[in-house]
Protein backbone atom coordinates (compact mmCIF):
# COMPACT_ATOMS: atom_id res chain seq x y z
CA UNK A 1 0.00 0.00 0.00
CA UNK A 2 1.31 3.44 -0.96
CA UNK A 3 1.55 5.82 2.01
CA UNK A 4 2.80 8.85 0.11
CA UNK A 5 3.74 10.25 -3.28
CA UNK A 6 5.56 13.29 -4.57
CA UNK A 7 5.92 14.49 -8.14
CA UNK A 8 9.02 16.37 -9.22
CA UNK A 9 9.62 17.75 -12.70
CA UNK A 10 12.66 17.34 -14.93
CA UNK A 11 13.43 19.22 -18.10
CA UNK A 12 14.52 16.85 -20.87
CA UNK A 13 15.24 17.52 -24.55
CA UNK A 14 11.63 16.48 -25.26
CA UNK A 15 10.21 18.89 -22.66
CA UNK A 16 9.10 18.70 -19.04
CA UNK A 17 8.65 15.18 -17.64
CA UNK A 18 7.17 14.13 -14.28
CA UNK A 19 9.29 12.16 -11.81
CA UNK A 20 6.86 10.37 -9.50
CA UNK A 21 8.13 9.08 -6.16
CA UNK A 22 6.09 6.50 -4.24
CA UNK A 23 6.72 5.38 -0.67
CA UNK A 24 5.07 2.16 0.47
CA UNK A 25 3.88 1.09 3.88
CA UNK A 26 6.71 -0.57 5.84
CA UNK A 27 6.51 -4.32 6.35
CA UNK A 28 8.14 -6.35 9.06
CA UNK A 29 10.94 -8.60 7.83
CA UNK A 30 12.15 -10.70 10.74
CA UNK A 31 13.45 -8.42 13.47
CA UNK A 32 13.65 -5.38 11.15
CA UNK A 33 11.30 -3.45 8.88
CA UNK A 34 11.51 -2.73 5.13
CA UNK A 35 10.15 0.40 3.48
CA UNK A 36 10.01 0.06 -0.31
CA UNK A 37 9.95 3.04 -2.64
CA UNK A 38 9.91 3.75 -6.36
CA UNK A 39 11.16 6.63 -8.47
CA UNK A 40 9.77 6.96 -12.00
CA UNK A 41 12.62 8.60 -13.91
CA UNK A 42 12.13 9.46 -17.60
CA UNK A 43 14.41 6.47 -18.37
CA UNK A 44 12.32 4.07 -16.31
CA UNK A 45 11.21 3.05 -12.85
CA UNK A 46 13.76 2.39 -10.12
CA UNK A 47 12.65 0.30 -7.14
CA UNK A 48 14.53 0.23 -3.87
CA UNK A 49 14.04 -0.17 -0.14
CA UNK A 50 15.42 0.90 3.20
CA UNK A 51 15.55 -1.05 6.41
CA UNK A 52 14.93 0.13 9.96
CA UNK A 53 14.52 -1.13 13.50
CA UNK A 54 10.81 -0.32 13.40
CA UNK A 55 8.32 1.07 10.88
CA UNK A 56 9.08 4.73 11.58
CA UNK A 57 12.82 4.16 11.34
CA UNK A 58 12.34 2.39 7.99
CA UNK A 59 10.31 5.34 6.65
CA UNK A 60 12.99 7.79 7.80
CA UNK A 61 15.73 5.71 6.17
CA UNK A 62 13.71 5.47 2.93
CA UNK A 63 13.31 9.26 2.83
CA UNK A 64 17.05 9.71 3.29
CA UNK A 65 17.79 7.19 0.53
CA UNK A 66 15.35 8.99 -1.78
CA UNK A 67 17.03 12.31 -0.94
CA UNK A 68 20.40 10.79 -1.81
CA UNK A 69 19.07 9.27 -5.05
CA UNK A 70 17.72 12.66 -6.11
CA UNK A 71 20.85 14.62 -5.15
CA UNK A 72 23.07 12.15 -7.01
CA UNK A 73 20.97 12.15 -10.18
CA UNK A 74 22.18 13.71 -13.39
CA UNK A 75 19.08 15.92 -13.36
CA UNK A 76 20.15 17.45 -10.06
CA UNK A 77 23.70 17.99 -11.31
CA UNK A 78 22.39 19.53 -14.54
CA UNK A 79 19.99 21.72 -12.49
CA UNK A 80 17.04 20.52 -14.55
CA UNK A 81 14.92 19.02 -11.75
CA UNK A 82 12.58 20.77 -9.34
CA UNK A 83 9.71 20.21 -6.94
CA UNK A 84 7.76 23.40 -6.29
CA UNK A 85 10.03 25.79 -8.17
CA UNK A 86 13.53 25.47 -9.61
CA UNK A 87 16.53 25.01 -7.38
CA UNK A 88 14.92 25.24 -3.92
CA UNK A 89 15.16 21.54 -3.10
CA UNK A 90 13.08 18.39 -3.17
CA UNK A 91 11.74 18.13 0.38
CA UNK A 92 13.67 15.00 1.39
CA UNK A 93 16.27 14.80 4.16
CA UNK A 94 19.81 13.59 3.56
CA UNK A 95 22.11 11.53 5.76
CA UNK A 96 24.11 13.75 8.11
CA UNK A 97 27.39 13.24 6.24
CA UNK A 98 25.90 14.47 2.95
CA UNK A 99 23.88 17.47 4.12
CA UNK A 100 26.42 19.88 2.64
CA UNK A 101 25.03 18.88 -0.78
CA UNK A 102 21.57 20.28 -0.02
CA UNK A 103 20.23 23.32 -1.83
CA UNK A 104 17.62 26.03 -1.23
CA UNK A 105 14.92 25.30 1.33
CA UNK A 106 16.28 21.79 1.89
CA UNK A 107 19.55 23.30 3.09
CA UNK A 108 17.64 25.72 5.30
CA UNK A 109 15.55 22.98 6.97
CA UNK A 110 17.78 19.89 6.80
CA UNK A 111 21.24 21.43 6.40
CA UNK A 112 24.44 21.07 8.38
CA UNK A 113 23.34 23.59 10.98
CA UNK A 114 20.11 21.69 11.70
Amino acid sequence: MIIGTRTLTVLTPSGEQPVVIRVFQPVQNGPSWDCHYEIDWPEGRVKSRAMGNDALHAIDMAQQKIGTDLQMSRYHHERTMWWIKPWVGYGFPMPKGARDLLIGDDQKYYGVDS
